[in-house]
């Protein structure tokens, strides 16, 4: 496979494996921190932005690491996150995971029925 098909089909993936029983978001959460310190992202962010360069990205870019950083900060605050009023906004992910969920079932009923697998 051509490694722009990897990196899509890891992309993509992403949003699977979170159906997957022994799934545990705080140790992709505890993965990613460790991994990526606040100022990596935004090196990474500057980067990715010098090689694409695209406004929608930029737009995308900086607001992610805007999220990154409020995240980081409530969380060395302690601040509680229940006041955030994010229900509404929500929905339409959890759509998506809904609709992955489906297809993920329906992938596993076909390989845990194909003998060749």
């Amino acid at each position: 496979m051509k490694p722009k098909c990897n990196y899509i089909l890891a992309l993509e993936r992403t949003l699977y494996d979170v159906h997957l029983s022994d799934y545990y978001p705080l140790k992709d959460i505890e993965g990613f921190w460790k991994q990526y310190p606040i100022g990596i992202i935004r090196h990474n962010l500057i980067e990715l932005q010098s090689k694409v360069n695209s406004e929608q990205l930029s737009a995308f870019s900086l607001d992610l690491l805007k999220a990154l950083v409020a995240y980081l900060t409530a969380h060395l605050s302690n601040l509680d996150l229940a006041p955030l009023f994010l229900s509404e906004v929500f929905e339409t992910s959890k759509e998506e995971l809904k609709t992955t969920k489906e297809i993920s079932d329906f992938f596993n009923r076909v390989s845990s029925s194909n003998p060749n697998s």
